[in-house]
């Protein structure tokens, strides 16, 4: 769990009644920062539950199952559900977390939701060192906030990969522009949203 010149050597995280867990590693000579992009299709927001999806891409190789079946993959309490044909999105069946996205097109890749990232490598240990209450004093939060604490939450979350869906934006609210270039679908269809 060190942190490289180049990011991080893996990261962790899992589901929120900890049934599913797992590790990204990213050893020497792979990408980092790892490919980010938000999707915006409407199986994404109803897999998720939000009108934005964020995830990142991996090989299937870099990510390990910590909490393993029998068989030596994810626990039982990991399933897949097949949204379209050739492609599943993977959650646990314990408290309903939504974890993967992954097509047998891109078997060389599986996608990861960032949210499922432990805390620590997101926002740093920020939320042990500083009391809500001081949050609330004038300038504090901004001042935590700017803090360098080990987190790498920028550099993994900044969409760099772009914005899929942007066809599904919700004016005022989900038509943000972020770091990445915008697609009307789909990256692989290359219909790019001029700037």
């Amino acid at each position: 769990m060190a942190i490289l010149d180049k990011g991080a050597e893996s990261l962790t995280g899992g589901c929120l009644c900890g049934a599913v867990r797992y590790i990204l590693d990213f050893p020497q000579g792979s990408s980092w920062p790892p490919d980010s992009h938000i999707c915006q299709c409407t199986q994404c927001r109803k897999h998720t539950g939000s009108l934005m999806a964020h995830f990142i891409t991996v090989k299937p190789a870099q990510l390990r199952w910590l909490s393993e079946s029998s068989e030596g993959g994810p626990s039982a309490a990991f399933k897949e559900f097949s949204s379209t044909k050739g492609v599943y999105r993977g959650f646990c069946s314990s408290c309903g977390c939504a974890f993967t996205w992954r097509s047998e097109a891109t078997a060389d890749e599986i996608e990861i939701l960032i949210g499922t990232i432990d805390e620590k490598w997101l926002i740093g240990d920020r939320t042990e060192k500083v009391s809500s209450e001081s949050l609330t004093e004038p300038g504090n939060f901004e001042k935590v906030l700017n803090a360098e604490d080990g987190a790498l939450g920028r550099e993994i979350c900044t969409p760099t990969a772009g914005q899929m869906f942007v066809r599904n934006a919700i004016k005022g609210v989900t038509d943000v522009r972020l770091a990445g270039k915008r697609f009307v679908e789909v990256s692989q269809k290359k219909l790019e949203v001029p700037d």
